[in-house]
């Protein structure tokens, strides 16, 4: 077996993978943050973006394909871990509440991840899958303001709420298991990490979540 396969096969290279696939997501998820926040300023705005980039689509989807490879990886090799720390967990240690901290909180970052996973097939089989089975341009505000399948639909709207709250407990312990996992959390570059991480953790969760709040909740789906 090569170097790098026994690597990413020990616990320290799965952590490395899911430390490394988490922060590629992250920059997705302030990307599709930007162009998200588009809705505020109108339809005419946000539907032009949306079908611009049917220009782009053979790039687009390429792009679909990597993320969901990235977000395979990050899965699979996230529940292999936290199988390992709860196995690791009925053996006695020199810190037992060193043990019993760790083992929390892989459950708590299992729990909102499988929260999320199921987020993400929702918002695949309404927004994503009718944006791309859509052929009218301008209906692409309203699919997201208004519809059934929007936030017109409170039960969506409470999903995203719930999610991206969780959202920002999960990236907020993730950027801090990323900075130890990388040996860097009490450096300076890590502290100075650990303050950009904010933008991450904080503003990207409350961008989705005002927009899911404003348009569901305050305008009632309109």
């Amino acid at each position: 077996m090569s170097s790098f396969k026994l690597f990413i096969s020990s616990t320290i290279g799965k952590k490395v993978l899911v430390a490394t696939t988490g922060l590629l997501f992250c920059f997705f998820l302030l990307f599709h943050l930007l162009n998200n926040l588009v809705i505020y300023t109108g339809a005419e705005n946000f539907n032009f973006l949306v079908g611009s980039l049917e220009k782009i689509k053979p790039l687009i989807r390429i792009l679909e394909v990597a993320l969901a490879g990235i977000l395979l990886v990050h899965i699979v090799n996230s529940v292999t871990l936290a199988i390992q720390s709860k196995k690791s967990g009925n053996i006695t240690t020199k810190s037992e509440t060193k043990k019993h901290n760790a083992t929390l909180s892989s459950r708590t970052m299992l729990f909102t991840g499988s929260i999320l996973f199921i987020f993400i097939v929702t918002h695949l089989s309404t927004f994503w899958y009718n944006f791309q089975t859509n052929d009218d341009h301008s209906a692409y505000y309203e699919i997201v303001t208004s519809s059934s399948i929007g936030f017109g639909n409170i039960f969506i709207t409470i999903l995203y709420l719930v999610a991206m709250v969780l959202l920002g407990f999960h990236l907020k312990h993730g950027f801090n298991s990323a900075l130890q996992t990388f040996g860097i959390k009490n450096t300076s570059i890590g502290k100075m990490l650990s303050l950009v991480s904010v933008v991450f953790w904080l503003f990207v969760p409350a961008g989705f979540f005002s927009i899911a709040f404003w348009f569901g909740i305050l305008n009632g789906g309109k």
